[in-house]
């Protein structure tokens, strides 16, 4: 039997962590090691835990991607990071790589994708788009969101925020039954399942 992937996250966007652990959680070759959401929590969380991969945000509070790269890798040269984020600098992307990074991934990727590359790092293949791709990511995101109505699109960014449903019924003057109705027709529309989904296509827009 192959031993599994242990793979930690860092990325601020709590909801978007969720999400993506909600997509790999039940995956049987990965091993969910915990999550942080800044460089410092990060690094000290590699150190403990001992990930075989780390997807990273390049945006972070104290300090982005390129840096957190180089510390991450000086500590445990082995150590496979795969950048997700919604940077789509082809400059950025390349500086990631000569740091070190196995991967340059859009946020906006797919879970048989995020996974084709997870399994690709462990196996020493390193996975970046083409110059033309890194745009294309951020304009799906932008065709998806367009779907919505004004209203839908405005409670789709509450609940991304974290905001409940009685949270936003109360900031829009809704009924309770009203925001539910919308927060159904979202996901319909996005074709996605559920909230933890919707944070992800939310915040890799909103990066």
């Amino acid at each position: 039997m192959k031993p599994k992937i242990k793979l930690l996250h860092i990325d601020d966007h709590l909801l978007f962590v969720q999400g993506v652990y909600s997509l790999l959680q039940d995956e049987p070759g990965i091993q969910w090691m915990g999550s942080a959401t800044n460089v410092e929590d990060g690094i000290k969380l590699c150190r403990e835990q001992k990930p075989d991969i780390v997807l990273l945000d390049y945006f972070l509070p104290d300090g982005n991607g390129l840096k957190a790269t180089k510390r991450i890798l000086s500590n445990k040269p082995s150590t496979r990071i795969i950048m997700l984020t919604m940077e789509d600098s082809f400059q950025v992307m390349e500086q990631c790589k000569e740091a070190g990074a196995m991967g340059f991934l859009p946020k906006s990727i797919g879970r048989e994708e995020l996974i084709k590359a997870l399994q690709a790092a462990c196996k020493g293949e390193k996975t970046f788009p083409k110059l033309g791709e890194l745009k294309s990511g951020q304009k799906q995101l932008s065709n998806k969101l367009d779907m919505l109505s004004k209203r839908e699109k405005q409670i789709a960014f509450m609940v991304a925020q974290g905001l409940s449903s009685t949270e936003i019924a109360e900031k829009l003057f809704l009924s309770l039954l009203t925001v539910n109705t919308h927060r159904r027709n979202m996901l319909s529309k996005l074709e996605i399942k559920n909230i933890a989904q919707l944070s992800i296509l939310i915040n890799g827009a909103g990066n």
